[in-house]
């Protein structure tokens, strides 16, 4: 009875710690599903983000529209509307290339939007911080119907101002002039730049 009784438990304890684990697992992947949906209630509401990059990238970008807009939208006390679409691919063209374009779409549920933003205007990389701005002007377009208009906007442009077109450009050429003196006190011409690099 003892050899049986022995059999037995050998038998059923890798039985049992396999059913353990399994149960754990699932257990742990019903709390993470939990908390990932509380998480998201909690958060607020996130467009859906298409973007046309690498997969690292656009991983990166799609987290950072995501928070931005949410962001943005919880600062002027507004929600996101369901239907928000946001689309970063490489160029936006309506007649010109552009950093961003809107557009609404009238359906029998309300309004849905789409933004498209560019990576790239006129041959230009677009940099991150300018992609979010281009976002936020865009969300900001969205929420109007929401919120309503500002009631007070002051443009402020803190560009450094640049060089006008009708300046005309010197161009660099060695000064064929004698030195005066004894000493060259003029700019190094080309050739003698171009002779000690080489």
């Amino acid at each position: 009875m003892t050899r049986r009784k022995r059999r037995m438990r050998h038998r059923l304890i890798p039985i049992v710690r396999r059913s353990a684990a399994s149960i754990e697992r699932r257990v742990q992947w019903m709390v993470s599903r939990c908390w990932a949906a509380l998480w998201r209630t909690m958060r607020g509401r996130s467009p859906t983000v298409v973007v046309d990059a690498r997969r690292r990238h656009a991983g990166k970008l799609r987290a950072a529209i995501r928070k931005g807009a949410r962001i943005y939208a919880r600062g002027v006390g507004a929600e996101l509307p369901a239907s928000l679409m946001v689309v970063v691919q490489w160029v936006v063209y309506e007649g010109w290339q552009l950093n961003g374009l809107l557009q609404a779409f009238e359906s029998p549920g309300g309004r849905r939007y789409v933004i498209h933003l560019a990576l790239s205007v006129n041959g230009r990389q677009v940099a991150e911080d300018e992609l979010l701005s281009a976002l936020r002007h865009q969300v900001a377009q969205v929420l109007g119907d929401a919120v309503g208009q500002p009631a007070l906007s002051v443009p402020l442009d803190l560009e450094v101002p640049r060089l006008r077109t009708s300046v005309p450009v010197v161009g660099l050429r060695p000064d064929a002039s004698p030195p005066e003196g004894g000493h060259e006190r003029s700019a190094i011409p080309i050739e003698r730049i171009e002779n000690k690099a080489s």
